[in-house]
């Protein structure tokens, strides 16, 4: 059965749109150029150029089948973090693939996309895909590493694991760009050094956790966002978007988190025990505040769960991939939702 198919995972093209009916969805970066395959048997699938808005053309399938290979032994490996290899391992394709590269330079396509077809000689509509190309939106983002006295006064990081903010750039960028065109700049910033031997300092942490004893207040080892975000809002690094701060623990309504988002104050927050894509996901709750949609589901706890659609229960095996999922974020944004992220007004 003919179909087109995503080539490389996390690349901006989704199979399970999560719609009954509709055909995959892909992202084509405006300006640039996206690789989808055609599962065509018999090799004799016409698909259909729409020179007006798209480039498409064939591309070597040899060259591609070799890159799919190295991705498949790269992610293969035993030392992969399984939730990055469910994520990521490609399909394995046989003879009855072929690859055609998209090209997006012509004009922006706005969701849902432009329909492209293979038809049959006959004129027989075989397979379908859809093709949004979306402008580049830059968002601007600063890392802050908290510290306090520590042993004779000199500061120390807050987090035992404190954060490398080239490393969660790069993740971010890894997971928002191919998928939603959201390119992250880092706006250099200085780590943040609460000094809680200060009496005004003090003062402060016990107006936002209700000590009536100031001189007893400290900046604790579990930041509770609700209280202390009002704290760290006149801390945000002036030139950014978003400021996220790296602290050691956190609760925020009622659990503990990896990371959490202080809504409307363009701030968050990442923990020691954060995993890699923390700050990738929390930068989507960011993003999904601004949304125009009247749900606005990624707006502060909104979070993704797939199901099976026949039983209505948890999908674990396609759960675990989503970069919106809840306990533990994963590394995929479905097609369908990207539409959410992109109305950050810059």
């Amino acid at each position: 059965m003919a179909a087109f198919q995503e080539v490389f995972r996390r690349s901006g093209i989704d199979e399970r749109r999560n719609l009954p009916g509709s055909p995959p969805g892909m992202v084509v970066p405006f300006g640039g150029s996206n690789i989808v395959a055609l599962i065509d048997p018999g090799r004799k699938l016409k698909v259909d150029p729409h020179p007006h808005a798209l480039g498409i053309k064939e591309i070597d399938g040899a060259d591609t089948l070799r890159r799919v290979m190295q991705a498949r032994d790269t992610f293969s490996k035993p030392d992969i973090d399984p939730q990055l290899r469910a994520a990521s391992l490609p399909a394995t394709f046989n003879g009855d693939a072929r690859f055609f590269e998209i090209n997006g330079r012509i004009k922006p396509i706005p969701f849902p996309g432009l329909e492209v077809v293979a038809r049959s000689a006959r004129g027989t509509i075989e397979a379908k895909l859809r093709v949004a190309v979306l402008r580049e939106i830059k968002i601007k983002v600063a890392f802050r590493n908290v510290m306090v006295p520590g042993s004779g006064g000199a500061p120390a990081f807050h987090a035992k694991k404190p954060c490398n903010e080239q490393d969660e750039l790069l993740t971010m960028n890894d997971i928002w760009r191919p998928q939603a065109n959201i390119r992250f700049e880092r706006v250099p910033s200085d780590w943040l050094v609460i000094d809680d031997s200060q009496a005004a300092v003090k003062q402060e942490l016990a107006n936002a956790t209700g000590m009536k004893d100031a001189s007893l207040a400290t900046l604790p080892d579990l930041i509770d966002v609700e209280k202390l975000k009002g704290f760290f809002v006149k801390h945000k690094v002036q030139g950014a978007h978003l400021t996220i701060f790296c602290v050691d623990k956190l609760l925020s309504n009622g659990g503990f988190p990896n990371g959490a988002f202080a809504r409307g104050l363009d701030l968050a927050f990442i923990c020691s025990q954060r995993g890699p894509n923390t700050s990738a996901h929390e930068a989507g709750h960011f993003l999904g505040y601004y949304s125009k949609s009247a749900s606005k589901p990624w707006d502060s706890r909104g979070h993704t769960q797939e199901k099976d659609p026949k039983t209505g229960k948890e999908n674990r095996a396609e759960d675990i991939k989503m970069l919106m999922r809840d306990g533990g974020a994963g590394w995929k944004i479905p097609f369908n939702l990207v539409n959410y992220f992109r109305d950050f007004p810059g």
